[in-house]
């Protein structure tokens, strides 16, 4: 079974390996066009074109990246805070025995 698996594989390597570098050079044409694109928008309306083409990347990386509330940010750092105090007071504490002062206990 493992030698049929094998072949599979030695049969199908170049289709995958075609198949990554055209994905590969259709990628980078594509990223050519959007550069030649932008630098030809910039090279022509200056810095009214630069607004131009940062705004649609402002509007699709404001859904793609979270919008943190202020407030919740004020509560993690509070938090981190006051763990850090409850820390260091848990650290300084000493364990006390109570067997002593029990009724009846002998010292």
């Amino acid at each position: 079974m493992k030698i049929m698996s094998i072949v599979r594989w030695v049969c199908l390597f170049p289709f995958i390996v075609l198949f990554g570098v055209w994905y590969l050079i259709k990628f980078m044409m594509g990223l050519i066009v959007l550069v030649l694109v932008a630098w030809l928008i910039h090279t022509l309306f200056g810095l009214a074109g630069d607004v131009v083409l940062t705004l649609p990347v402002i509007y699709v990386l404001s859904y793609l990246l979270p919008n943190p509330r202020l407030g919740d940010i004020a509560n993690k750092i509070k938090f981190k805070i006051k763990a850090n105090r409850k820390d260091k007071v848990m650290q300084r504490a000493q364990v006390v025995d109570f067997k002593a002062y029990r009724r009846g206990a002998k010292p």
